[in-house]
This record gives structure tokens, sequence and C-alpha cells, in this order.
């Protein structure tokens, strides 16, 4: 799924964000040294942004932090232990000097 099809399936108040950390998220994955913040799930994906590598804020444009996978991905994966959800949202992301938007 790209941005754009991320958007059209999103809710209304959805929004992108120029930096990682901006989004209200239901809940975060966290695993392989990453932090990705999910935004919202259709009855086939879970749709998030990507927002940390080892502790930092991901320095990419929306187009690279914005995605999605299959449920049944996210769900293996889980179950295989390679991400933990944390149903609390994350902290502020930490800032990057490297981090710019758009």
């Amino acid at each position: 799924m790209q941005l754009e099809d991320i958007e059209r399936e999103a809710p209304v108040d959805f929004s992108v964000c120029d930096c990682p950390g901006q989004a209200c998220y239901k809940y975060c994955l966290r695993g392989k040294g990453c932090t990705l913040g999910v935004l919202f799930e259709t009855s086939t994906c879970v749709c998030f942004e990507w927002l940390t590598e080892n502790g930092q804020a991901v320095p990419y444009r929306p187009e690279l932090r914005y995605k999605a996978w299959p449920k049944r991905t996210v769900a293996r994966l889980v179950e295989d232990g390679w991400w933990e959800p944390e149903p609390e949202p994350p902290d502020a992301v930490p800032a990057s000097s490297s981090a710019q938007g758009g």
C-alpha cells in the first residue's frame, strides 16, 4: 500500500505529518530496534508510521514512513517474537539532528 492508498483508506480526521511522532496512535509495535506507531487498521491491513530506529527519530519523508502490512503478516511477526505490541501510545519521539521534514 502506498501513501496515497493509506490516505484514501484512513479515517476522516487522519492527516500526514511532516515529522515522525506527531500523529495519534492506537498502539505501538516495538522490535528490531524500531518503533512503529499504528495509526489505524482496515479489514485487511495494519497502517502505521515508522517512528524510530535505534532510539532516534527516523529522518525519512512521509512516503517512506507511512506503510501498511497485511494483518496476517503482523500477526505472524508478533507471534514469532519479531514485534511486540504495546498498548500505550509512544512517548515523545526523540529529536534527531538529522531528521528533516518533507
